[in-house]
């Protein structure tokens, strides 16, 4: 064998030496000519979708409906159901009276933000003035018992600097010389008035 037969058989056997590598490889090459260009490996990295916060108002209520707004009267309300009158403090208009008793008609009193509502509601001036509003939507008027021996807290003049207390049979024969129809708070045990106050407005 000739050494120029013996440097090509070298050759050849590098040659596919060097192709057996390449087929491993994870680049690709191309040949033109005397020219070859390797293309990059490229590796994408995996998509990741990102969901928007959102942020949701909860309803007022669960079922969608607006509360009620006779539930923002101040006191104990004004929503108690049958008589007579449970414990608590409640606001309404005396109507009769007689020697241990009154006959009372339970209302709402608002002020405030709430008198807005209440008052915008009924078709009233809203604001109103003062900042107050008595919504009286039920006529049902109670016949509630008082303690013996229970004061009451009064203006006499109208003039809410000018307070006093008095015992009942007093007030009451004053509040039929000024006429029914006086709003007071009323503080009830069992039934029974412990406490009355008188509601002063402007």
């Amino acid at each position: 064998m000739s050494q120029r037969y013996l440097f090509l058989v070298v050759c050849l056997a590098l040659m596919i030496a060097a192709c057996g590598d390449d087929a491993g490889s994870d680049t690709t090459s191309t040949t033109t000519g005397s020219t070859t260009t390797v293309a990059p490996t490229t590796t994408e990295a995996p998509t990741t979708t990102v969901q928007p916060t959102t942020t949701t108002t909860a309803s007022t209520t669960s079922s969608g409906v607006e509360p009620d707004t006779n539930d923002l009267a101040e006191g104990s309300g004004c929503t108690p159901g049958i008589s007579p009158l449970p414990d608590g403090e409640w606001f309404g208009l005396v109507t009769s009276r007689g020697d241990d008793s009154i006959g009372f008609d339970l209302a709402c009193w608002f002020s405030g933000d709430a008198a807005v509502q209440a008052s915008a509601e009924d078709g009233e001036e809203s604001p109103p003035p003062n900042d107050y509003y008595v919504r009286n939507a039920n006529p049902e008027t109670r016949e509630v018992p008082a303690a013996t021996g229970v004061g009451v807290v009064f203006y006499p003049d109208g003039d809410s600097t000018n307070e006093e207390v008095v015992a009942f049979a007093d007030w009451a024969a004053l509040v039929e010389q000024r006429g029914y129809e006086l709003g007071v708070w009323l503080e009830v045990e069992e039934g029974t008035i412990t406490s009355i106050r008188e509601q002063w407005v402007p």
